[in-house]
């Protein structure tokens, strides 16, 4: 038995008649016939008699003509509801990432959600890169962006969203002091104390990583706290940085910072959006995952989050 079976029965019922009944379902009659006596066959009982002025139901067919009825009735309403949910999903989605990443997708991110889906309560949190990683292990947050930091993450679905370049930051000389190179190499940063992260950080692990392939030790210094307080640090001449250009194109247009891809090797981060297979799928977190793709690649395009993206 199945639905259009069920859908041709009350195409009879309805009609009184299987003749009408095809008509009105654009079929030919020996094929709502034969549809009829199938189900007749499967149920193991009459549902209609035939007489010269039509058909009518039977008693087992008016038990069954109510069944009938509630399951065609609950079938659209299951679409409209998935309908409504599919145009404007509800809930709320705890989205974490790093400061950087912050930077650039919060505000497209917000907006585009604010438009699309007003149901959706879009709560963002940061952290180092194991800190975000550890908040979608424990289910505080329900999406992560998540960054390569050499540790093992099991039980966690990831898919790349960018390869985003380092870069490394100074302060942007003075009119008379002449225009720094576009490009800086691992050898040459080596000339210089740099602030990054230490630990078990992505960053770290990354530059850790390069010293061990090139055999180039970096001069390091623990970073001031929060990014917006080291990039006032870097703007002031107080520090050089290396980071992402997500975390520094609003800086750009002033200009305070002048900021040089690192070259011999390129140094590249590797972004994920991660979710936890585990928990179940809901509709408002499959959304907003692609509109963080979206977002990425409206960002790319733009030239603030420069790197490889992945298509």
């Amino acid at each position: 038995m199945n639905h259009k079976q069920l859908r041709h029965f009350l195409a009879v019922t309805r009609e009184s008649s299987i003749a009408a009944a095809a008509r009105s379902l654009d079929i030919a009659q020996p094929a709502l016939s034969l549809s009829i006596s199938k189900l007749e066959h499967e149920l193991k009982t009459q549902l209609f008699t035939r007489g010269t002025r039509g058909v009518c139901l039977t008693e087992s067919g008016q038990l069954f003509h109510n069944y009938a009825q509630e399951v065609i009735r609950g079938e659209e309403r299951v679409l409209v509801d998935i309908a409504e949910l599919e145009s404007n999903p509800k809930g709320t989605v705890v989205l974490a990432m790093n400061q950087a990443t912050d930077n650039i997708l919060a505000l497209p991110l917000t907006r585009a959600a604010a438009k699309l889906y007003p149901g959706l309560d879009l709560d963002l949190r940061t952290g180092l890169s194991y800190e975000v990683t550890d908040m979608l292990k424990n289910g505080t947050a329900d999406i992560a962006i998540i960054y390569e930091d050499g540790t093992d993450t099991p039980g966690i679905h990831k898919e790349l969203l960018i390869r985003e370049s380092m870069y490394f930051l100074n302060q942007r000389p003075s009119s008379g002091e002449g225009a720094l190179p576009a490009d800086i190499s691992f050898a040459e940063m080596a000339n210089y104390e740099v602030v990054t992260t230490t630990g078990k950080e992505s960053l770290a692990y990354i530059l850790q990583k390069v010293e061990n392939q090139t055999g180039i030790r970096l001069k390091k210094r623990r970073p001031y706290g929060q990014l917006m307080t080291s990039l006032r640090f870097a703007c002031e001449g107080h520090c050089r940085l290396i980071l992402p250009s997500s975390a520094f194109y609003h800086l750009e247009p002033a200009p305070l910072l002048c900021a040089q891809k690192i070259t011999e090797p390129e140094i590249y981060r590797d972004v994920y959006i991660a979710t936890d297979p585990n928990r179940p799928v809901r509709n408002i977190t499959l959304k907003l995952t692609e509109l963080i793709r979206q977002c990425t690649r409206e960002e790319y395009a733009s030239g603030r989050w420069r790197g490889v993206l992945n298509s």
